[in-house]
């Protein structure tokens, strides 16, 4: 980037950040992040209420 660029991008680079291609790329693996994460919390859920239901007599 040569000194014209860089005088010329704005103070902050959160704007220029977010318009990018990295910013995607990011958002993309925050993402798959978070469905990994919630696919856990909803397994464990499942097996808590797996194990609830064995321990219930049956009448």
């Amino acid at each position: 980037m040569s000194m014209h660029e860089a005088l010329r991008l704005p103070v902050s680079f959160e704007a220029y950040f977010y318009s990018s291609d990295a910013w995607e790329k990011r958002k993309a693996e925050i993402e798959a992040e978070a469905q990994k994460h919630n696919a856990f919390i909803k397994m464990g859920n499942e097996i808590i209420k797996a194990m609830s239901n064995s321990g219930r007599r049956r009448k």
